[in-house]
């Protein structure tokens, strides 16, 4: 009998299903990379009230923008040329 990975019995009963894209395993692994190389984390919201939750998300997110330097090639031709408005 042959050893069969966990990977390829996933595939097979996910292909077999017609069930879960086998491209879904792939998006996990990017996943665990990019927290992995700190390009991504992972913060526990259990403790802040549901209520509370989306208006603290929208904080975290203005924080990563303001932090945010823009490389030559991502900004527009009009503010290189003519400064920031």
């Amino acid at each position: 009998m042959t050893t069969t990975s966990s990977e390829t019995l996933f595939r097979q009963a996910a292909q077999a299903e017609d069930g879960i894209s086998i491209s879904a395993g792939a998006r996990v692994a990017h996943v665990r990379l990019a927290i992995e190389s700190g390009r991504a984390i992972v913060v526990d919201l259990t403790g802040v009230p549901e209520a509370a939750r989306t208006a603290l998300i929208a904080e975290i997110k203005d924080l990563v923008q303001k932090a945010v330097v823009p490389s030559p090639a991502r900004q527009p031709a009009s503010e290189t040329t003519n400064g920031p408005r």
